[in-house]
């Protein structure tokens, strides 16, 4: 087998992995939620909500979540009518909604973090500090690569072609930007 077609099998794989774990990681959560009834669907605004700063705007909640805006508003619903969250017209575009945590809310999300935590502490249990860096560091990447190829396909759909990511670049090809 040559270099470039062992490299092929060796993305593909790492992009295979990848998703698995995501799953799993996901699932093992999932297991450690069950009694507060949570679904993946409505423990993952919480946990974001949680961290992010209040108040989050709902568009910039999805997009944090990586899903489309109509999913998430039937998710917002039922947290709304759980108790778990409010939703806000935003006083300064009146389209924009801002969703915060209730006190309810906030104690649930509290949960979710801790529960994320001690998947990440079972699941990790044994990785060394320098190989998560190693792998942030390579998620780091990724992301950045997936932010650029959005950016340049959406600046192609507008009649406008810029590589951004020569312009970012240092020598070598490396990226001078950290993770997104």
């Amino acid at each position: 087998m040559s270099n470039a077609d062992a490299e092929k099998l060796m993305r593909r794989e790492f992009g295979q992995q990848l998703s698995r774990i995501a799953t799993a990681w996901r699932r093992e959560v999932d297991r450690d939620l069950r009694s507060y009834n949570l679904t993946d669907a409505q423990w993952r605004p919480l946990y974001y909500l949680g961290q992010l700063p209040p108040p989050v705007r709902q568009t910039d909640l999805a997009q944090a979540l990586s899903v489309e805006a109509p999913s998430l508003a039937r998710v917002l619903d039922v947290l709304e009518k759980t108790g778990l969250i409010t939703r806000d017209v935003d006083g300064e575009d009146r389209r924009s909604k801002h969703v915060t945590l209730t006190k309810a809310g906030a104690n649930m999300a509290d949960r979710v973090r801790d529960a994320v935590d001690g998947v990440g502490a079972r699941l990790l249990e044994g990785a060394s500090t320098q190989a998560l860096q190693d792998c942030l560091s390579v998620f780091g990447q990724v992301l950045g690569a997936v932010h650029d190829a959005r950016e340049k396909r959406a600046l192609e759909e507008s009649g406008t072609t810029t590589n951004r990511r020569n312009e970012n670049a240092a020598p070598g090809g490396r990226s001078t930007r950290g993770a997104r």
